[in-house]
């Protein structure tokens, strides 16, 4: 390899503080070759986005490069004057952003957003720019129809497309793609990855793919350089790291996520000696409904959201909840929790109905019985109170425990999902943790109420891969040493697998199939579901294929 696009030497960067200087990128030095798809892989402050922006000099205050050169087509970006970096972004280095619904405007149309780019950074306007916009929404296979739609009017896939579309606007040489899919479902994501896979090869661009998934690198990936606290601890050809890699952290992220196909593995997260969960279910759903208006008075519209869903959850029983964004997880969640009333059905705890029209009668021992466990760590603690605040509050709301007796409890819980020691963390705030301690916080205020239920709404999907068997780990040894019921629900496929002893697969807000876990990964009988199983799987990329319906989906949903 001897045609390199772009070359980083000795790259350090820093963040200074009111004391020492925090050192957020080590001496990294690697060459992207031309054509190629190099992928930087990390956890969260791993160094992976302080990288990122030093490439577009986009480093922000109180971040400063110490040392080192960002060399393309033999000139080094570091030394570039304003002007002149503004004649390389987009036209030499574009970018595809993380989350597509932030990085896109809300207030601007589809047609408006792009010609924005094509315009300041090339020139074109009027109808050279809106030829020019109506070929980039032919790359992305997205109808013209959809140029005057709003983000907020366009589904996940769909906005990512266009984020992607915004990027090879000038058709740059090399494309930076920031977690491009980390938002989307397996199935939209798959379709994603092979979408840009399949323009690289069309257009001929180079892929610098961030990401801390090194999985799914992989896949397609032609080299892969891991990252680690600030530095580049393996860099080698993806076929080599496939094999096991060099460094032990390699070798860690390699095996941090099991999959939903081949063999079980033995030993990745505990089981109960007896699975026989008896013949009383804790939690019954019948025949239970959701929709929501959306528009209209005289014909007004309505999105139905869950439809005629009936199940059983027992005691000391793990339900995996599986689909795509859309196909009615949450909202079912909500339901059981009773955050929102349902249009038709019943819930009933113990054999019990829980009255679930009347919403404003929700007892506190039902809230007590039945938990939730949010999506995102980081927005269900509120930034500005203590670790202790957040578990304090319920017990003494639900008088489980005296203002004496608080504290020890608090300790006794936190230390009980691995915050140790826990009279330390319950001095915390939110922010001097890390994702996967305030998702244990999380997890310590439910387990703290001694629930019966709990519903874990995508608990690990916001967490780095290396972490998230170990916060599936806490939930397994709950049900086993409190015989508690959780309901998991999830678009892993895989995850759900391991930690789940049953599994139901939604789709469009109706089960369509389910099972024994393993039977049901093994042996799937519904189309969607085999679809579900494949895009989770080693392999996908070569066994990819669209499915219409799927797509016509994608296209139309608002």
């Amino acid at each position: 390899m001897n045609n390199p696009i772009i070359s980083i030497t000795n790259l350090s960067a820093s963040y200074i503080t009111t004391g020492e200087p925090v050192q957020a990128v080590q001496n990294i030095s690697f060459d992207i070759q031309q054509g190629e798809i190099f992928g930087l892989v990390g956890e969260s402050g791993s160094g992976k986005s302080t990288v990122v922006q030093a490439i577009l000099r986009t480093l922000p205050p109180p971040a400063v490069i110490t040392s080192g050169s960002i060399t393309i087509h033999d000139k080094d970006i570091l030394s570039l004057s304003p002007s002149e970096v503004m004649g390389y972004r987009w036209k030499q280095i574009s970018i595809v952003m993380q989350s597509a619904l932030n990085a896109l405007n809300p207030v601007l149309t589809i047609r408006d957003q792009i010609r924005d780019v094509l315009e300041i950074h090339s020139g074109l306007t009027n109808d050279p720019a809106d030829k020019r916009i109506q070929e980039l929404l032919s790359l992305i296979d997205i109808d013209v129809t959809r140029l005057d739609s709003y983000p907020h009017q366009l589904s996940g896939g769909m906005r990512q497309r266009i984020v992607l579309a915004i990027a090879l606007a000038l058709m740059p040489p090399l494309i930076i793609m920031d977690e491009p899919t980390t938002a989307l479902d397996v199935i939209v994501e798959r379709e994603i990855l092979s979408k840009i896979i399949e323009l690289r090869k069309q257009l001929g661009f180079t892929i610098l793919f961030i990401t801390h998934d090194l999985n799914l690198l992989l896949e397609f990936a032609d080299r892969i350089g891991v990252m680690r606290a600030g530095c580049l601890v393996e860099l080698d050809h993806a076929q080599t790291i496939r094999q096991g890699g060099k460094h032990a952290y390699t070798q860690k992220l390699i095996g941090s996520l099991p999959v939903a196909s081949g063999p079980r593995k033995k030993g990745l997260l505990s089981r109960p000696e007896n699975q026989d969960f008896g013949d009383h279910p804790i939690l019954e759903v019948q025949y239970m409904s959701k929709s929501f208006p959306v528009s209209g008075f005289f014909r007004p519209k309505v999105i139905e959201a869950v439809q005629d869903v009936s199940f059983q959850v027992f005691p000391g029983e793990i339900v995996g909840l599986v689909g795509e964004s859309g196909s009615g997880k949450s909202t079912i969640a909500k339901l059981i929790t009773r955050l929102i009333r349902p249009t038709a059905g019943d819930i009933l705890l113990k054999g019990t109905s829980t009255q679930v029209s009347e919403a404003r009668r929700v007892s506190l021992e039902y809230r007590r019985k039945v938990q939730m466990i949010f999506q995102d760590p980081f927005g269900s603690l509120n930034s500005i109170h203590t670790v202790y605040h957040h578990l304090a509050r319920p017990l003494l709301r639900h008088r489980l425990k005296s203002q004496e007796e608080v504290f020890d409890y608090i300790v006794e819980m936190l230390e009980t999902v691995e915050l140790i020691p826990g009279d330390v963390f319950a001095k915390k705030f939110p922010h001097e943790m890390s994702g996967g301690e305030r998702q244990r916080v999380a997890i310590a205020r439910t387990l703290s109420l001694e629930p019966e239920l709990i519903v874990a709404d995508e608990p690990t999907s916001m967490l780095d891969v290396s972490i998230r068997m170990e916060i599936l780990e806490i939930l397994a040894q709950m049900r086993i040493k409190k015989n508690l019921a959780i309901i998991f629900i999830t678009h892993d496929l895989a995850s759900a697998r391991y930690l789940a002893d049953r599994i139901i697969v939604l789709q469009h807000g109706s089960i369509v199939e389910q099972g024994l876990a393993e039977d049901l990964i093994q042996s799937p009988k519904e189309e969607y579901t085999q679809q579900l199983v494949q895009a989770a799987s080693p392999g996908w990329l070569e066994t990819l294929s669209f499915d219409e319906n799927t797509k016509e989906k994608d296209e139309n949903d608002v």
